[in-house]
């Protein structure tokens, strides 16, 4: 039985249908497909008990490298605050490579106390996770159940709170997948239990690294006023980019090779008029390589665009009076609300024409971009982004209640405990504007208005 036919059989028994597979988005790194690789019949819902998520015939192919894998694909949304991004590895199965990495993060190994699981496995996480919650995760309890329980070739790889667990495929037969269901399903309640005993004092994920450089890039430009846009922010540290000598010397060198090569070849025909042409060309090519590399400029690991965003963000909350909240504390303590995506900033506020404290809260959605290493998706067919609104209530409305009220377009509500959130999907997080954002602000304050009542 191969393992289509293994995965439809699981599926029949449980009368789960098959679900799309072009809605599959590399979420964390092990489900990358490359070049030619491929998506096999996915199912999606209840796969063991406890866990829901999808389950799906993986292929990767990238030139000579292919390795096919059977995957589930669940969440674990509490653990975002604690492990952004860890991969556990079996090393017969998957190697001992490190996968891609953003330019401004490091994946660092780990090694536990077990021989038995160092030989097998190869475990990774960022520079600044917590070595402590690391090693709360993996008890002896796991690690005795990941050596001598788990099934062979079993991996796993966590992403901002999404969860995939592989075995080698393709499998054999439908008991196969019920014992990656069941394993995934072990593992989903150990990371989420984890989580859930993170209280007062929680082992947050430290990023002071990346933000040391962040911030000491955002000192080369002083704003007057606000930027209007993020874009206007980008465009200000890319003047600044556009003076640093390698910037400078890099599109000198394009320049004169572009003039060069057109002067050579039309010297051939018309030795005239070629010092002529070369000047033309180096006029055009000279500001547009500044303008590329300066686009492209790093100080150190920040660069301009995250600069740039980062100090759009600060003015406009200074310019509004609000005070920015550390992120990963608001992921420790919202860790049960329905959230889409990944906080990028997090702000305080106040519903506007009331005195209820509120969280402006940016979030990126865009978990694909540390599995591929890249920093910037400039292609996509559905938002990368939200902006969102978090009030804490005293008498939140039930989940049966908050589905029958009618919201604007676009706009989404969910509770979890005391908190509402409403939020709306933007298109990615370089284009927010502050004339935007102050409309959200306001509308969402009239929607949640509506929803608690006067």
């Amino acid at each position: 039985m191969d393992a289509d036919r293994a995965i439809a059989a699981f599926a029949a028994a449980r009368g789960l249908a098959l679900a799309d597979r072009a809605e599959l988005r590399p979420l964390t790194p092990a489900l990358i497909t490359g070049d030619r690789g491929s998506v096999g019949s996915l199912v999606d819902g209840e796969l063991a008990a406890g866990l829901d998520g999808k389950l799906f015939e993986h292929v990767f192919a990238d030139g000579a490298a292919r390795r096919e894998s059977a995957i589930v694909l669940t969440e674990v949304p509490e653990s975002a605050a604690f492990a952004p991004a860890l991969v556990c590895r079996d090393r017969a199965a998957m190697g001992g490579g490190q996968p891609a990495q953003l330019p401004a993060e490091r994946w660092t190994a780990t090694t536990l106390e077990s021989a038995s699981f160092n030989g097998r496995y190869h475990l990774l996480t960022l520079a600044g996770q917590d070595a402590g919650w690391v090693r709360e995760l993996f008890s002896p309890r796991l690690i005795a159940w990941l050596t001598d329980e788990a099934p062979a070739g079993l991996s796993f790889e966590l992403n901002e709170g999404h969860l995939t667990v592989a075995m080698p495929g393709p499998l054999g037969g439908e008991q196969e997948v019920e014992r990656l269901c069941a394993a995934a399903a072990e593992l989903t309640a150990r990371i989420r239990v984890e989580a859930d005993e993170e209280d007062l004092n929680p082992d947050l994920f430290d990023e002071t690294a990346e933000m040391a450089a962040i911030e000491s890039a955002m000192a080369k430009v002083t704003f007057e006023r606000a930027p209007v846009s993020v874009q206007a922010a980008i465009v200000a540290y890319r003047k600044v980019a556009g003076r640093t000598p390698y910037v400078l010397l890099s599109a000198v060198f394009w320049m004169v090779l572009a003039a060069g090569i057109i002067g050579g070849l039309i010297a051939i025909a018309a030795p005239f008029v070629a010092a002529a042409a070369a000047l033309v060309v180096a006029v055009a090519v000279f500001p547009l390589a500044r303008l590329v590399y300066a686009s492209r400029y790093r100080w150190g690991t920040a660069s301009v665009s995250r600069v740039g965003l980062e100090a759009w963000t600060r003015e406009y909350a200074r310019s509004r009076k609000l005070e920015r909240r550390d992120r990963w504390r608001f992921h420790a303590d919202h860790r049960h609300l329905p959230m889409p995506g990944f906080a990028d900033q997090v702000l305080t506020d106040r519903l506007p024409d009331t005195e209820n404290p509120s969280l402006l809260v940016f979030f990126g959605d865009a978990a694909e971009l540390r599995s591929e290493g890249e920093e910037i998706m400039y292609v996509a067919d559905r938002p990368l982004a939200s902006n969102a609104v978090i009030v804490h209530l005293h008498d939140p409305p039930t989940a049966a209640a908050l589905a029958k009220v009618k919201l604007p377009e676009e706009y989404v509500a969910d509770v979890a405990g005391d908190d509402l959130i409403v939020y709306r999907p933007i298109p990615g997080n370089l284009i927010r504007t502050s004339a935007g954002t102050d409309r959200f602000r306001k509308n969402a304050g009239e929607v949640i208005r509506g929803i608690i009542g006067p």
